[in-house]
């Protein structure tokens, strides 16, 4: 996993050299992309439950200043509040998650936990309304802080509106930092979640609703960055039912491929965005393939990858957790995974087909650039790199990571994965053989073929209905309710502070009482300001006296 987050990394900071260079809080700019990388880090190399909190506030702290990095952009201000206010819902059942387990464990050692996780306090505890044993409150309320973390329903609103933030931040936060760490936290935890039945189940039940529904969502979308944004809460889902069907390999295969490929789209956009001036609506761009052939088939590559086409590294990670999920009887979050399929193909399409083919929208003198200079090579260079492992990555560590080699020591339950892939596959080759013959396929060459009418050679056209568009619009409600809610919020947040803070606490009680009491002490204290020389040799004479009698005492 650092490896994965340091190697994305790099190349997010290559990339935001020339990105950034004519900004003037450049300097600034990878201050805080380098304090996010180092956060990050600090989650994947934390040994116990400290550590984790330490590095997963300071994640939070900053997300909340790159996505608020223009902070006189108003929008932008907005989005790192609301990230900010939604991850602190998931951290408080983080926190309260950490503070059972020191109850019941007397440690934070992930370690120590591990090995006396079957004799903890099987006393019940009731959070919500609903009792659980000791265990499954810890397992529950620390899955409350991944949702919020990683975007998963309810706490998924924040995610698209943290695309205020520059591309490359979008890239790094969706790609190998902030959304991954609530995926990686569980499956690092994964031997205490083996113990929760019930917990497990919830969890691959959220993941599968993510999945498919704000996927839907990322079909209204017109800014290029947040249907990115939307199909980044729709993986995320795949790897919360991984999770939540205790592959948790499978999970952190998808989040490895996943990096590179999103990472990639991000890029690409980035590129696509300063091409055509900062302009992100779709709807406005077009006819890029012929001058931005390079970023074209990066964008391809990647694109190919996130739907899951055979040999691509998204391929193996996606098609092996959608088989595995159907292998093991989970039929609801299948069939909700294999409709993912279908949405995931028509809003890729979309995008691909919209900014890449039609009619050029660039001025006339940029149409008569020469194409292979696009962009900046140093913008270049990531996009060569990334496309490598979003291609061919899947397929070589498929094998190993299936046979238990990959996380053996790390992850619980790899029998399961073991167990899927003896009985469905042998190897990587016959997998991608295998997977011509699977409905999977069929949902995707579908898809492919539908938007390829639709979105391309406009064959026909499809009239929403307007409240269906505005369900999906305004996410089911989530984003009126947010926008309702967060205000209020606050506004009371504000108002506590203010009074009880501010006024009761720094005016009144530090800088008020504090000044009052070295008034009433300098009013004191000058009476003894006499101006007599015997006052001052009694005093003088009195203290030796004392302090005599005291070292006599005491030795």
């Amino acid at each position: 996993m650092s490896s994965v987050v340091t190697s994305v990394s790099l190349l997010v900071h290559y990339y935001s050299i020339s990105y950034m260079k004519h900004d003037i809080s450049f300097n600034r700019f990878f201050v805080y992309t380098n304090f996010f990388t180092f956060s990050m880090l600090l989650i994947v190399f934390a040994n116990n439950f400290l550590q984790l909190f330490i590095g997963w506030e300071l994640v939070g702290l900053s997300s909340y200043l790159l996505i608020g990095f223009w902070i006189k952009k108003e929008s932008a201000i907005k989005a790192n509040y609301k990230a900010f206010l939604v991850n602190r819902v998931g951290d408080i059942g983080l926190l309260l998650g950490l503070c059972l387990i020191l109850l019941s464990y007397n440690t934070t050692d992930y370690n120590q936990i591990f090995q006396i996780k079957n004799s903890i306090n099987l006393d019940s505890v009731s959070i919500f309304g609903f009792t659980f044993n000791a265990l499954s409150a810890i397992c529950l309320l620390l899955f409350i802080g991944a949702m919020a973390k990683s975007a998963q329903v309810p706490l998924q609103f924040w995610l698209p509106d943290s695309m205020e933030g520059p591309t490359p931040i979008s890239a790094l936060i969706h790609a190998a930092t902030m959304v991954t760490a609530g995926i990686y936290m569980v499956a690092r935890l994964s031997p205490l979640y083996e113990l929760t039945d019930g917990v497990l189940i919830f969890i691959l039940y959220v993941g599968s609703i993510t999945a498919f529904f704000l996927g839907l969502v990322a079909l209204v979308q017109n800014d290029i960055k947040r249907i990115i944004a939307y199909s980044t809460i729709s993986q995320l889902g795949y790897m919360t039912a991984a999770l939540g069907a205790s592959l948790y390999s499978l999970a952190m295969f998808h989040l490895i491929t996943h990096a590179f490929f999103k990472a990639l789209l991000f890029l690409c956009a980035g590129s696509i965005i300063i091409k055509c001036h900062h302009e992100q609506d779709i709807r406005k761009i077009g006819g890029l393939r012929k001058y931005m052939p390079i970023t074209y088939l990066a964008f391809m590559y990647a694109s190919l990858s996130l739907i899951g086409f055979p040999i691509t590294s998204g391929f193996y990670s996606k098609e092996s957790i959608i088989d595995a999920i159907g292998y093991f009887g989970h039929t609801i979050p299948y069939l909700m995974l294999l409709l993912s399929i279908f949405t995931t193909t028509l809003y890729t399409s979309k995008i691909f087909f919209k900014v890449f083919f039609g009619e050029s929208t660039l001025p006339k003198e940029e149409q008569n650039d020469n194409p292979k200079n696009e962009n900046d090579r140093q913008m270049l260079l990531p996009l060569f790199i990334l496309t490598a492992p979003s291609v061919f990555l899947g397929l070589f560590i498929y094998d190993p990571l299936m046979i238990g080699i990959l996380f053996q020591n790390s992850l619980a339950a790899n029998e399961l994965t073991i167990a899927f892939y003896n009985d469905y596959v042998i190897n990587s080759f016959e997998f991608f053989l295998h997977s011509f013959t699977t409905i999977n396929f069929l949902i995707l060459l579908i898809g492919l073929i539908f938007s390829y009418l639709y979105y391309y050679k406009k064959a026909f056209s499809i009239n929403v209905p307007h409240f269906i568009r505005t369900t999906l619009t305004k996410e089911y409600g989530f984003e009126s309710l947010s926008s309702y809610f967060i205000p209020k919020f606050q506004n009371i947040f504000t108002k506590y502070l203010w009074r009880k803070i501010d006024i009761s606490t720094i005016d009144n009680g530090l800088i008020n009482n504090t000044s009052s009491f070295i008034n009433n002490l300098s009013s004191k204290m000058k009476k003894l300001q006499t101006g007599f020389i015997y006052h001052y040799s009694l005093i003088i004479i009195s203290a030796l006296i004392f302090l005599l009698i005291l070292m006599r005492i005491t030795y």
